[in-house]
């Protein structure tokens, strides 16, 4: 996890499973020696949060790990099929409220979204996956913006 979250732990810890250790090395996952790593019995994630301070979105927050072993009350089962994540390695954004399951006995929604991203494999939550989907997504928005403008011209 990243280095914010340790800052933060008393608030999330209801909410997320101690990670093995905070760093933000996760920003960077090519930077992996001396990172401990963990086998999964599921499959592996990697969870990008907004990090907003005062409104200002000031960069990203990073989970990586195996999905059974990232938050307390675990995901949405339901969330998790319809979006296929335990068939394909993908990337998608969600709201927290549809992905995380409930907190017991806390009235509390979760807000906001984070981007999961679901892989198989040796160390493949590190990042390229991301990438491409940043990427695809970039692309698909310029594309769409293109068919959108209307037929007439500007005057």
């Amino acid at each position: 996890m990243s280095l914010s979250y340790q800052t933060n732990w008393k608030y999330l810890q209801s909410t997320y499973i101690y990670p093995k250790v905070f760093t933000d090395r996760c920003r960077d996952p090519q930077q992996e020696r001396a990172m401990p790593t963990v086998m999964c019995s599921s499959i592996c994630i990697s969870l990008l949060e907004p990090e907003i301070e005062a409104g200002v979105l000031i960069g990203f927050k990073h989970i990586r790990g195996c999905m059974d072993r990232v938050l307390r009350n675990g995901f949405n089962e339901t969330a998790i099929r319809t979006h296929r994540f335990n068939q394909n390695n993908q990337c998608r954004t969600l709201s927290r409220a549809a992905l995380f399951n409930p907190i017991k006995g806390q009235e509390q929604y979760a807000l906001g979204e984070v981007q999961l991203c679901s892989c198989y494999g040796d160390r493949c939550n590190g990042g390229s996956a991301g990438t491409t989907f940043r990427f695809f997504t970039i692309i698909s928005i310029v594309l769409i913006a293109g068919f959108l403008r209307p037929p007439w011209p500007d005057i």
